[in-house]
This record gives structure tokens, C-alpha cells and sequence, in this order.
């Protein structure tokens, strides 16, 4: 099996690959079609807009994968062979430990989405959730800045929900700082990190930071 300690990943888990040693570390989808013995295993070929991109013998690759429950995890792989059949195959083998992905480790993409904020004030004189209309200022797999017009204490506890891609996303988030800033709309800034999000929610928003920046790479904006 290709790893006994995460749940060996089997036939049909989708993947992203991309190239180690690449400047840009584009990550191209894949599917794991064979798993044989001695840590080797057989992929479909990544593509990019309908087109081939190869890998040559002995090419060092890093496999990256969401396991469910646990979270995403990556290793290292060589390209032992390729198979140019009606089917782009590639032969790999892992040849590293596996790898938790960490929060700081998620990048970090500068957009802005509505943002609908409830919370529930400690002060004994205010009753009820305070329900408010924000917008991100950037998102990751790990949390998000925020713009808001209320002033929280460091350590608040916020529900947040957003959509992305027409899938709504709820979840609670810890306020870890926040400041003043100078915009039309809003006063504060604040960052928030996801305190009880799901692994199918962070993996929707990592995919979603994921195509957005293929997008911003092929306009050449980054």
C-alpha cells in the first residue's frame, strides 16, 4: 500500500500533483488508477486545457491528497515510467515520509466575497446574535481576513457563512487580531482562524483558491 499510517490511498482517490522542483508548483488534477507493491502506483497523466504535460524518468513529483477526517497530506514520488496508450498513464513511487499540509503552510488568496457574521455579545446588556454584512479581504484553507464595522475582543468566537462556487459554507471562527483600517465601508479588519470547519469545506475552499490562482497564472498576474 502506498501508506498504511493515513489510510492506504486506493483506486479512483482523486489527487494533485505537481512538479517539485518547479518555480511555480502548478498543481495539475489526477486520479490514482493502480496501487502495486513497494510503494508504487500508477496515475492518470496530468493535463492542462486538454493538453499533455509530460514528466520524464526519474522527475520528482509531489503527491498531494485529502484524506478524509484527517486533513490533506502530501509526499514525494519518482516517475519510474509513462505509458502513452489511449490512456496518459504515469508509473510513480513514493520515495518520502508523508506530510501534513499545516494552516500556515495554505496559501493565501486576496478576494473579496460577501460575508454574512453572527455573534453573540458576552456584555450582559446587549441580548441576542448580532447578525452583520461583511466582506473577505482574503481567504485560505486556514481562515480569512474579514472587513467589519464592529469592534471584537481578540479570542471571540464568530460563526461565519459564505459561498463559493454554489456551495455554502458555515462555519466557527476565532478572532485572532484586529485593527482599524481606512475604507469607504468598513472600519476594522480582523483575521479569523476556522476553528470547527470540516475537511469537504476546507477542501472546497482549497480547490477554490486552487483554480483561482491557475487563473491568475495563465493571465499573468502573479
Amino acid at each position: 500500500m502506498v501508506d498504511k499510517e493515513i489510510g492506504a490511498l486506493k483506486i479512483g482517490d482523486k489527487i494533485e500533483i505537481y512538479k517539485k522542483y518547479s518555480k511555480e508548483k502548478e498543481l495539475y488534477p489526477s486520479q490514482i488508477l493502480d496501487v502495486l507493491e513497494n510503494n508504487k502506483f500508477i496515475i492518470s497523466g496530468p493535463m492542462k486545457k486538454h493538453n499533455l504535460i509530460f514528466l520524464h524518468k526519474d522527475e520528482i513529483v509531489t503527491v498531494v491528497s485529502l484524506i478524509e477526517n484527517k486533513g490533506r497530506y502530501e509526499f514525494d514520488a519518482k516517475v519510474l515510467n509513462r505509458y502513452m496508450g489511449k490512456l496518459y498513464r504515469i508509473k510513480l513511487e513514493k520515495i518520502s515520509e508523508t506530510r501534513k499540509i499545516q494552516l500556515r503552510e495554505f496559501y493565501r488568496l486576496e478576494i473579496s466575497i460577501p460575508v454574512i457574521k453572527r455573534f453573540i455579545p458576552k456584555e450582559e446588556d446587549t441580548e441576542g446574535t448580532i447578525v452583520e454584512e461583511c466582506r473577505t479581504k482574503d481567504i485560505s484553507g486556514g481562515g480569512l481576513r474579514i472587513l467589519t464595522n464592529y469592534l471584537h475582543n481578540k479570542g471571540d468566537i464568530i460563526e461565519c457563512e459564505f459561498t463559493l462556487d454554489d456551495k455554502t459554507i458555515l462555519t466557527k471562527a476565532k478572532i485572532i487580531w484586529q485593527e482599524q483600517v481606512d475604507t469607504f465601508e468598513y472600519k476594522y479588519c480582523m483575521g479569523v482562524q476556522f476553528i470547527d470547519i470540516n475537511e469537504r469545506d476546507r477542501d472546497t475552499i482549497i480547490k477554490f483558491i486552487f483554480a483561482k490562482e491557475r487563473e491568475l497564472r495563465e493571465k499573468g498576474l502573479i
